[in-house]
């Protein structure tokens, strides 16, 4: 059995902390945290176009890709809106955090289950990265409202810990089933690419947009996007 648990863990807390950091460091610079959202969603949507999905689909096809990565997105669309109803106090600082964490926290399970069988694709690396800068606005969007509230760096400690270890639990379970399946392994890879996607279009970018505009957004997530696909192309 590989370490591959601890590895995903690590990532997603590691990602979670610097986005918690950047929250501290910069909260009340408004334009800052809009260009670092809009430039973590470039850098996600770039990786995974560039890299992991076509991994995916190299290892099965594009009817498993496009089926994976439709159900990823539904996943987190049910999930998003089965945890909103009944989160009564979404509204305020401790509620939106709760919910937040909860949504977070589902969606890392099937994430931690691809990582279980990273040995078996050049992808894991890859995965690892985007699980790091997808997990860094997240910790942003988790932290904000706790720091407004005034809330203890052991408490933040806590959620960073309880939101990534589904990823060391599926990583377990990875490990455990070892996929020998490439059509299975591209099926769940295509999943955790939906579940990032719609995490970065339905929570990312739009937090970007809410504290600078939609153009510069856009722009910004444009350019870091190409910026990441000539990184991985060329060298």
């Amino acid at each position: 059995m590989t370490n591959n648990w601890l590895i995903g863990f690590l990532a997603t807390f590691v990602g979670v902390g610097i986005g918690g950091l950047i929250a501290y460091f910069i909260n009340g610079f408004t334009r800052s945290i809009g260009t670092i959202y809009a430039v973590c969603t470039g850098l996600i949507l770039g990786l995974i176009s560039f890299e992991i999905a076509p991994e995916a689909i190299e290892m099965g096809n594009w009817g498993v890709f496009l089926v994976g990565f439709i159900l990823g997105a539904l996943l987190f669309r049910f999930l998003h809106i089965g945890v909103h109803k009944k989160s009564v106090n979404a509204n305020k600082p401790h509620g939106s955090t709760l919910f937040l964490a909860v949504i977070f926290f589902l969606h890392n399970l099937p994430m931690g289950v691809v990582i279980g069988t990273l040995e078996q694709s050049d992808a894991g690396l890859s995965l690892l990265k985007a699980i790091i800068l997808h997990n860094i606005p997240e910790g942003m969007i988790l932290f904000a409202p706790l720091f407004l509230a005034g809330s203890r760096i052991i408490k933040m400690l806590f959620i960073s810990f309880v939101v990534s270890s589904p990823v060391a639990i599926g990583a377990l379970i990875g490990e455990v089933i070892h996929l020998s399946n490439d059509l299975l392994w591209s099926f769940l890879m295509s999943l955790v690419v939906g579940m990032i996607y719609i995490v970065t279009m339905k929570e990312i970018l739009p937090e970007s947009i809410r504290h600078s505009s939609n153009m510069y957004s856009v722009v910004v997530a444009v350019i870091t996007f190409f910026l990441m696909g000539a990184y991985i192309l060329y060298f």
